[in-house]
């Protein structure tokens, strides 16, 4: 694999992190133990997984030309407020997703992320309420999966 999963974390939080009214951004080797309530909106972005497709070569196979896929996922999560009231999180969340949204579909022809080894990504994104150092915080979660050959 010519790309690094470190490169890959950078150049999507790099990308994303340009979106309007996020306050503050980090990579997998930036991470806080904390959030403070001045950064928020907060993007972290990490590794999740990798999985490895077996080279195969078989009449199926004849355009492959016996490349190995890795699909690797990444997440984005944007921290946008302590849970404390509901419809004004929700709408904060919202109007935050639809503009990583937008910087997400700037992503319409190659090099994605500005990254060449990165041949396709698809993205699922999830609301979520989650515990982060003893608070609870409205999020959404960006779900990548980025294929590398």
């Amino acid at each position: 694999m010519a790309v690094t999963i470190a490169e890959i974390c950078d150049a999507v939080e790099t990308t994303l992190s340009t979106g309007t009214g996020i306050v503050r951004h980090q990579s997998y080797d930036e991470l806080t133990e904390g959030i403070n309530a001045g950064d928020l909106p907060l993007l972290q972005v990490y590794f999740e997984s990798l999985g490895i497709d077996p080279e195969g070569r078989t009449d199926r196979s004849a355009f492959k030309g016996g490349l190995r896929y890795k699909p690797i996922t990444i997440h984005a999560d944007v921290y946008v407020s302590q849970l404390a009231h509901i419809g004004q999180g929700n709408k904060a969340l919202v109007d935050m997703v639809d503009t990583l949204i937008d910087k997400i579909e700037t992503q319409n022809e190659k090099p994605y992320f500005g990254e060449a080894d990165i041949k396709a990504f698809g993205v699922a994104i999830q609301r979520a309420v989650v515990k982060y150092a003893s608070a609870d915080y409205l999020m959404a979660r960006f779900t990548f999966i980025i294929w590398v050959y």
